[in-house]
């Protein structure tokens, strides 16, 4: 792949980048069944691709000595080297328990990675695929776009991008029209951060035009027992964003994964809760008083083969919220162990479309 970048200069990593982007393609779905008594076997899996990164790499740099001098190449050679980095972290220990906090930090570099290549989505047609839902896009018959529209914003208090408490939001594409754009707010797991979390929904709402807002929790996780004073600090990122871009508070959909579906969970059960449907996914019922649910839509996601949450548990709490009167979607994903599904976006975003917007506040 060569090709010109919006300054006119040549983008000449192309096999590097294709390399990579199957390589972070490998980690998503290691991920998506990732199991801690496997933790070796998924490790293989992806030092056996790390090593054709590696050569790719190896063999462009001597074959153009001056690489890291191409526009956006230098970028290329950072990303995969996280990406190398992540493959060396990932299950580096016998341990199990330390096994599973090595995968999460390899998954937090493969998120740096990612951070960096979005930046060059307006040079490489490939790059920008991959942030987008593909098969959609050309659907719709439109073709790549270099115009530099869409971003991502990072806010927060503190210096440090992964403070507690900041937010992470992506606003799509200007189209021209002043309609009022439909808001998805994103939970990550337990000992997560929004900033990583915002890439498990960023090809949906560069596709389909919506706003995304990816908050992290005030403390290492939700406060799934006492959620009010995360769920103020949402509000409040939610308010601020209003006032800067046209958020139709009558279609925001809360979802989150493992402590942030549970935490979802547990904002349904809040009358102060002001969001439109709830996506719950690998996660449990809440303790708090289900009555409270009554009316609400929630579509909850489950993998059949979910090691910390027995899908069990996922089918109980369904059942208890139909009997207290929720609207409840029950959705078990035979391949999935506990991570969250991408291509179940669609599915929920549907699902989400198909019901009523809540009264205008």
């Amino acid at each position: 792949m060569n090709m010109q970048n919006t300054s006119g200069q040549t983008f000449t990593c192309g096999p590097l980048v294709r390399e990579l982007l199957d390589m972070i393609g490998l980690f998503d779905r290691v991920q998506r069944r990732f199991h801690p008594a496997m933790i070796q076997r998924h490790r293989e899996t992806l030092h056996a691709k790390a090593r054709a990164l590696e050569e790719v790499k190896k063999r462009l740099s001597s074959e153009s000595p001056g690489l890291s001098d191409g526009p956006g190449c230098e970028a290329v050679l950072r990303a995969s080297e996280l990406v190398l980095q992540a493959c060396g972290t990932f299950g580096a220990s016998d341990d199990i328990q330390e096994g599973i906090f090595s995968a999460m930090r390899a998954m937090r570099k493969i998120c740096r990675a990612r951070e960096i290549l979005f930046d060059l989505r307006y040079v490489s047609p490939e790059i920008d695929g991959f942030f987008r839902e593909t098969p959609r896009y050309r659907q719709q018959g439109k073709s790549y776009s270099r115009r530099e529209g869409d971003r991502i914003i990072h806010f927060g208090l503190k210096a440090d991008p992964y403070a507690r408490g900041n937010a992470s939001l992506f606003v799509p594409e200007p189209t021209g029209r002043s309609n009022p754009l439909s808001l998805v707010i994103a939970l990550h797991g337990g000992f997560g951060h929004g900033r990583d979390f915002i890439w498990t929904w960023i090809r949906e709402a560069r596709t389909r035009g919506l706003l995304l807002m990816s908050p992290t929790s005030l403390g290492k996780t939700w406060g799934i027992e006492s959620p009010e004073a995360d769920l103020e600090c949402i509000l409040g990122w939610l308010d601020k964003i209003a006032e800067d871009y046209p958020v139709d508070r009558s279609r925001t959909l809360l979802t989150g994964l493992s402590d942030g579906g549970t935490f979802a969970l547990g904002c349904a059960m809040l009358s102060s809760s002001p969001f439109s449907a709830y996506a719950p996914v690998s996660c449990v019922l809440p303790p708090g008083d289900v009555s409270r649910a009554a009316g609400r839509r929630i579509r909850w996601v489950h993998g059949l083969y979910d090691w910390m949450f027995p899908v069990d548990r996922a089918r109980r709490g369904c059942a208890f919220l139909k009997e207290a009167g929720a609207e409840v979607v029950c959705r078990i994903v035979d391949d999935l162990a506990h991570a969250y599904p991408g291509e179940e976006n669609g599915p929920i975003l549907a699902w989400f479309d198909s019901g009523p917007a809540l009264p205008a506040p």
